[in-house]
């Protein structure tokens, strides 16, 4: 029976059926192929953030070459675009960066649900192999995530 508090021990079912830690080394295992997992996860979202951002950069290069026009002011223009195009039924196509972003993004949202069921096992020793993994990778890669969030009066 999977227990819902915080334990320790070495017996788990992780993820499959399976795979399945029944002694010490199964267990060392796996919780380096967890932390190895959480650890490229972060190469992952940072990978992802600077993709998108050089696509982002390459547009606004090309929309100032060709129009040198306020940013604000086209932004603006583009979303009354965007609005109305939406509600008369007619879309803009899709190029390869959305198919690839959108692609990429639930590579993502997928592993970090992977990570969120492994931390629902409840497993102290699992959990801190994910936690580990995570800040060891923002170590690595976040100082190349440019990110920023749109809004600084996020809730989260």
């Amino acid at each position: 029976m999977m227990m819902k508090y915080f334990h320790g021990g070495i017996d788990e079912i992780v993820l499959f059926k399976t795979w399945i830690t029944y002694d010490l080394g199964s267990f060392i295992g796996t919780w380096f192929a967890i932390f190895a997992f959480s650890f490229f996860y972060e190469f992952f979202k940072t990978f992802r953030s600077i993709i998108e951002i050089n696509w982002r950069r390459n547009n606004n290069n090309n929309d100032n070459n060709n129009n040198n026009n306020n940013i604000k002011q086209d932004e603006e223009i583009n979303m009354n675009k965007i609005s109305f195009s939406f509600l008369k039924g007619s879309y803009p196509s899709f190029t390869y960066k959305e198919i690839i972003g959108g692609i990429f993004y639930g590579i993502e949202t997928g592993m970090s649900l992977i990570l969120m069921l492994i931390v629902m096992l409840f497993n102290t020793a699992l959990f801190f192999s994910i936690l580990m993994g995570i800040v060891c990778g923002n170590i690595c890669f976040g100082r190349f995530n440019q990110f920023k969030p749109k809004s600084s009066s996020s809730c989260c």
